[in-house]
């Protein structure tokens, strides 16, 4: 499986998607400075909060990263097979199955470290700009930490979880359109879950829950469409 993976990555560069990965979080700093700015300078408004930086942090992650996941899923999954690309490497004697699986782990894989470096960079930016600008409502104790390193742990668990959802679909249509529709497919109703909680996050129901119904829907798939490929 390791020597799958190392051959993937050699194949396709994943080094040139953590291109990606730095836009995106430029991306997102630079949303979070004109939402600061526009609540700093008018007197109408109040300042923002840390709390709610935060949250708009957790959105961007919950949305950037999963959905450039389900084009990655588009494109080394359900595109080479749409487009009989895969083939090719059906003609070498390897283990489809663990072929898949590759792709797939190293999806996961990049959704879980871009999250997590999206995470460390916008806080570490909300925190920096405050100290230097103070851009925000009340003043940065280390004691936010306790909730926003835990809610950005299960935040990035279980949306590398969720990017299992594009293949599964993407699987079933045999579309690509339909695999990266289910990304935002899956956001939308991850957020509407959430939002009804209080925690503003999954609880660990909800989470074991997810995370049955995906990884067994993932199994059947190679079950019963992956052989599709042979």
């Amino acid at each position: 499986m390791a020597h799958l993976i190392r051959l993937e990555l050699k194949k396709n560069g994943f080094a040139r998607n953590m291109i990606f990965t730095a836009a995106a979080i430029l991306f997102s700093m630079l949303f979070i400075t004109v939402s600061l700015w526009d609540s700093m300078t008018d007197p109408e408004q109040a300042k923002d909060t840390f709390e709610s930086t935060y949250l708009a942090i957790g959105l961007l992650m919950s949305f950037l990263f999963p959905v450039y996941s389900s084009v990655l899923t588009a494109r080394l999954v359900i595109g080479e097979y749409d487009q009989r690309t895969i083939t090719i490497m059906f003609s070498y004697p390897l283990n489809r199955t663990k072929l898949i699986a590759g792709k797939l782990i190293i999806i996961m894989v990049y959704t879980a470290i871009s999250m997590t470096i999206g995470y460390i960079c916008c806080c570490g930016y909300i925190v920096f700009t405050d100290r230097h600008f103070d851009m925000l409502e009340g003043t940065f104790r280390i004691s936010m930490l306790q909730t926003w390193i835990p809610t950005a742990i299960t935040a990035t668990a279980v949306c590398t979880v969720l990017s299992l959802w594009p293949f599964i679909i993407g699987m079933i249509r045999k579309s690509v359109p339909a695999a990266i529709v289910t990304s935002w497919i899956v956001i939308v109703l991850r957020q509407v879950m959430i939002t009804k909680n209080e925690t503003n996050q999954e609880s660990l129901p909800q989470i074991l829950l997810a995370t049955t119904v995906t990884f067994g829907m993932t199994f059947l798939i190679f079950k019963k469409k992956v052989p599709e490929l042979y």
